[in-house]
């Protein structure tokens, strides 16, 4: 069998053709990605460090009316707590394998915070860890996926808003209304942070999942009344190493919040995985953009929805296309002569060519729901080229 040899001019042509697109493509990443630029965490920014002040960790017990019992929730009070000021609180939730004491021993939380509130960076919180099963044995046991232990996963909820939140209101000096309260986790507890949280925008205005897992509601699920409550979230946080295969779960939830314009920080940790590589640095960001706190250090403050680019106004009589959800076909518009539309992925792979388009319509109900780079040519020449969802 014999293999067709190129041309010179034809490697050219393909050279160029793989440069224009991977161009477009490294211009768009903040776009792709809703992104601001984020540096990574400084070193030692979960350390001990002797010339801090830290923060007091305690275990209390509080009754829960939804399990029948006393349960236990790990504390943390900032440094110089005192009963005259009145703080914030941050729910922070374990994972599937881990109790309140999960946090605590391996993500360095109370440390984090210790070297935030030394120079300044995040307003007063206090931070309660507790058991994300509401059962009688909340224990993760030999088998952290057998039935009773997921339904006290999802049973969390009643137990968080009708006992834990009161006694912590009641117990501690704490700031009045869904403002000063947030909610956030990792993994099992980032998927409870996003289906409680969003759910209960009334009690919550702040929300952080960290690799969210599959126990994550829907995404068109999440927020019962969207028109009404979306408006409420004073700011959402999604984050995941792009190496966890749990990633497709925090990009459903980012694609529904781009698709109805809701503002959220959406940060793909590259090289990473479904571990504290991730989760500690989630925490790190989190806090610095909740309760109104925005870290000077960022070149980019506010929380970025990427804008979907479809041009959707047929009247414009120069080349152009934009996406027809109705007929899910690409329509074009102007009077160019287009020769050809190409569609690539974000990866640069070529996934779709028309040579020769009739009726200004182009047919792509087959393509998988995403975001892709769309380009129109004129022979070899390139006339337009967009970032388009459908």
């Amino acid at each position: 069998m014999f293999k067709r040899k190129l041309t010179v001019s034809q490697m050219k042509s393909n050279f160029r053709e793989k440069l224009f697109i991977a161009l477009i493509l490294i211009a768009y990443f903040e776009v792709i990605y809703g992104q601001v630029s984020i540096p990574p965490p400084p070193s030692g920014y979960d350390r001990y460090k002797s010339e801090v002040e830290h923060g007091k960790n305690n275990i209390v017990s509080y009754y829960s009316s939804f399990v029948g019992i006393d349960r236990n929730t790990r504390i943390y009070l900032p440094p110089g707590y005192t009963e005259d000021s009145t703080y914030n609180v941050l729910y922070l939730l374990h994972g599937i394998g881990g109790d309140i004491n999960e946090w605590y021993n391996y993500g360095s939380p109370h440390y984090i915070l210790d070297n935030l509130y030394a120079k300044g960076d995040i307003a007063p919180m206090i931070v309660v860890l507790p058991n994300g099963r509401a059962m009688e044995d909340d224990s993760p046991g030999s088998d952290i996926f057998a039935a009773d232990k997921q339904e006290g996963f999802a049973n969390f909820e009643f137990d968080l808003l009708g006992s834990l939140i009161p006694f912590i209101d009641t117990t501690y000096s704490v700031k009045p209304g869904r403002e000063a309260r947030a909610i956030a986790g990792l993994s099992m507890g980032g998927g409870q942070a996003l289906n409680v949280g969003l759910a209960y925008l009334d009690s919550f205005a702040w929300v952080g999942a960290f690799s969210p897992a599959p126990n994550t509601k829907a995404a068109d699920q999440l927020i019962p009344n969207l028109a009404e409550d979306s408006s409420k979230i004073s700011a959402l946080w999604l984050s995941c190493g792009d190496a966890d295969e749990l990633l497709f779960i925090a990009e459903n939830t980012h694609n529904f919040m781009v698709e109805h314009d809701i503002d959220h920080y959406f940060l793909i940790e590259k090289g990473k995985g479904h571990d504290w590589s991730v989760w500690k640095p989630g925490l790190y960001h989190f806090v610095q953009r909740i309760f109104g706190v925005e870290p000077i250090h960022d070149t980019g403050t506010t929380p970025v929805t990427p804008p979907v680019i479809l041009d959707k106004d047929p009247s414009d009589n120069s080349t152009g296309f934009y996406y027809n959800p109705s007929s899910q076909s690409i329509m074009l518009t102007g009077k160019g002569n287009i020769e050809n539309l190409r569609i690539y992925d974000l990866n640069g792979r070529l996934i779709f060519s028309r040579v020769g388009i009739e009726h200004n319509m182009i047919n792509i109900s087959h393509l998988r729901q995403g975001i892709y780079l769309v380009v129109l040519c004129n022979g070899k020449e390139y006339i337009s080229a967009k970032m388009m969802k459908f």
